[in-house]
This record gives C-alpha cells, structure tokens and sequence, in this order.
C-alpha cells in the first residue's frame, strides 16, 4: 500500500489543516483531516518573539545582523546600504527623574517616531537600552543617508507628552556605508559606533559618517591606556 501524503490546507476563517490522503486496496482513499491552527499560531508567535525587541516590538539584535548578513550576500558591485547606529541624548536623565515606566513609554514612542521615518524596505531595530539602529536598503548615495538623519533628528526630537509630562531629548546617529565600512555585521556596526561618538562628542543631536581616521585614534586611545 502507498504511503499516506500530507498536505496544508487553509480555510477562509484563517485555520489551518493538515490533509492526510491514505490509498485504499480497493482503489479508493481515505482523507483525514487535522486542525493544526493553535499549533502554528505558537510557531509563528515564538519564532516573532525571538526576532523582535518585546517593548517596542522593533527588530532585535538577532533578526537585525541577519539581514545586514543576507544584504551582504547580493549587495551588487557598485551599489550598498547603510546602517546607522543612534543612541537618544538625555534619556538616562528621564530615566533617573521620572522612572523607568515612563522611560519605557518613552521608548516606546520613538521607536513609532522611527518607523514613521523609513521606508517599507528599510529595517529599524532596538539593540538594547536606548539603543537603536536602522538598515537603509536600498541606498543610491551618501545624501539619501543624510536625508534620512535628518528626518530622525527632527521627529526624535520633537517634544513628547507621556503622563501629562513634556519631555524633551534628542538623538546622535553614525553612519557606516556597506560594503565599503565593512564586509561583516560586526564590522559595519562597529564602525557606525565609532561615528556615533564622534557625533555625541560633537555635542550631540547630529550625525556623523565613519571616517578611517576615526580607527585609529580609537586604536591610540587604547594603546595609551594599555600603557598607562
């Protein structure tokens, strides 16, 4: 007798079924049905939670590095991306005077004042803390990058309203070009960091691109402390 097959079937009320077809003897088939619904809604709801920041429901370090990865697989010769790495002026202070519940809202409202700057093929993430970085894919020149700053700059910086409370902060952002910056995540990630300082030593609320120069000061810094 032939094994049975299995196929998925899904239904217009949005559940989802196994079809068995089981061959019989006598030529005939016996099909079995199984609702297998609640059993996918918790694959798709585990595999959403281990790709995406749970407070802001953004992209998580995971899911952002594998699409940087996959980018980095068909970025072709003469195009790339770029990712920016943004950490908000002044949040630790909301943090220390209003508490962390407001702090979170507060998070919360930037990350949908974010998603409001970007596009569909755009990737916005939350690495952790007030930490936060974006993939702007596709990317047709450094001025589409600083188009973009620019407009994250402006909305973060908006004033909020979160309980009854006017609260004011800012956002610093560095840029890293793929695959010029760097031919890895960690790579490019790093890179945007070390823009992203240069930006908040600049007094902050700006953005700055990576520049060599900016490795190997860092690499002096260190060297000096290792001496010290």
């Amino acid at each position: 007798m032939t094994s049975a097959k299995r196929t998925s079937l899904r239904q217009p009320a949005r559940r989802t079924f196994n079809a068995s077809c089981t061959p019989m003897t006598d030529g005939g088939y016996v099909i079995t049905f199984e609702d297998i619904t609640e059993r996918r809604q918790t694959e798709n709801q585990t595999s959403h939670m281990a790709h995406h920041d749970p407070l802001t429901d953004l992209a998580n370090r995971v899911l952002f590095y594998e699409k940087i990865e996959n980018l980095l697989l068909r970025v072709p010769p003469n195009g790339g991306f770029a990712v920016l790495s943004l950490d908000l002026d002044h949040f630790k202070r909301v943090n220390d005077t209003l508490g962390h519940p407001t702090g979170d809202k507060l998070l919360q409202a930037v990350a949908g004042r974010m998603r409001g700057c970007v596009r569909e093929t755009d990737i916005v993430a939350r690495l952790g803390g007030d930490e936060f970085a974006i993939v702007q894919e596709p990317l047709f020149g450094p001025t589409d990058a600083i188009s973009l700053a620019m407009r994250l700059i402006a909305s973060v910086s908006a004033p909020y309203w979160i309980d009854d409370r006017r609260i004011i902060i800012g956002t610093s952002i560095g840029i890293a070009i793929a695959p010029n910056d760097g031919s890895g995540p960690d790579q490019l990630m790093k890179n945007a960091d070390l823009a992203l300082c240069a930006s908040k030593a600049n007094g902050g609320s700006g953005y700055r691109f990576f520049k060599r120069q900016m490795e190997a000061r860092r690499q002096k810094r260190t060297s000096l402390k290792v001496a010290v």
